[in-house]
């Protein structure tokens, strides 16, 4: 069954998505309260967020999943407190007192728990490095909170390496005291993007032949675009090779490290340009070199450096 983001947009599953989800599934089996993935920037932290939101296939315990992506959020107990509400989809109520704060964010929790039969309450932090030590330990408190109640909480936290220059997110973890790094980040995983051809081959055999454009459309984005190219057996996964060592050269042109990873978000573009730009041509046959050179400039892969995840970029036209 194809999972589609909030904004309609379906979501290709790659392996780096799964490998994240069979850690996530263990860390719960083995019941800590949370777990760490980090990666650069692009990699597709938020696509795995919004996948395990909306697909709750991969883990055998029933959960309800809730996103939160950091915006301001001002110190102290009340007021974090009023944030995590708010990511509930509750308006916070100012005059409450801490405790009673807390305690709607139980019975909330609770109620959302009970109306779809599950076990579990799967917090997903994005952008966990924008948080500061004393935000944990307010989940400590929840955490517990929670337990008193009966119900299960569990921390996903979603850390972006790099976010600062030349600092690797393993710090996030060193910040942080020993009771929140044991109970939430004593897993503590890399989301990888894309490493090598049998990646792309898997991305692109999912993206033509499993991942439908629309909910119930029966069709994906390649074969919708191309038919009679696909009713002859022609398959753009063939191309997987082709793709990796152009994408390679282009970086290696550009200066950037060729033994790294792509980020999911250009390599994305590359397919989808492929799709709706290069194999619905007329008397198209088969993608080259040149097809391939063209999606990988529109993907700017070349100018995302996969080690430091900075990004180059282009002089704007005078």
């Amino acid at each position: 069954m194809t999972v589609f983001k909030a904004s309609g947009t379906p979501i290709v599953p790659t392996r780096g998505m799964e490998s994240g989800l069979t850690h996530l599934s263990s860390a719960i089996e083995a019941e800590y309260a949370g777990m760490g993935l980090h990666s650069l920037s692009r990699f597709g932290k938020t696509t795995l967020a919004e996948y395990i939101e909306a697909s709750h296939g991969w883990l055998d315990t029933p959960y309800v999943a809730t996103i939160a992506r950091l915006r301001e959020l001002k110190s102290g107990q009340g007021a974090f407190y009023d944030w995590f509400t708010a990511r509930l989809g509750l308006q916070p109520i100012s005059q409450q007192a801490p405790e009673q704060k807390l305690l709607r964010i139980v019975n909330t929790v609770t109620l959302k728990t009970r109306a779809s039969k599950a076990k579990l309450f799967l917090f997903i932090m994005d952008d966990a490095n924008l948080l500061d030590a004393e935000s944990f330990q307010y989940f400590i408190d929840i955490d517990n909170a929670l337990e008193e109640g009966g119900q299960r909480f569990f921390l996903l936290s979603l850390f972006q390496d790099n976010h600062t220059v030349g600092r690797r997110e393993k710090i996030n973890k060193l910040i942080v005291t020993p009771q929140v790094r044991s109970r939430f980040l004593t897993r503590y995983h890399a989301l990888h993007g894309l490493r090598g051809i049998e990646d792309l081959h898997t991305y692109l055999q999912r993206f033509e032949d499993e991942v439908e454009t629309a909910s119930g459309s029966g069709v994906t984005l390649p074969r919708r675009m191309a038919p009679s190219l696909y009713d002859s057996g022609w398959r753009m996964c063939e191309s997987a090779q082709l793709i990796w060592e152009t994408g390679q050269q282009y970086r290696a042109a550009a200066g950037k490290h060729v033994d790294g990873e792509w980020p999911l978000k250009a390599f994305s573009l590359i397919a989808n340009f492929l799709a709706t730009r290069t194999i619905c041509k007329p008397m198209f046959s088969t993608i080259t070199a040149p097809d391939v050179e063209l999606a990988v400039q529109f993907s700017d892969l070349a100018a995302y450096d996969g080690e430091s995840g900075e990004v180059d970029f282009s002089d704007e036209d005078d």
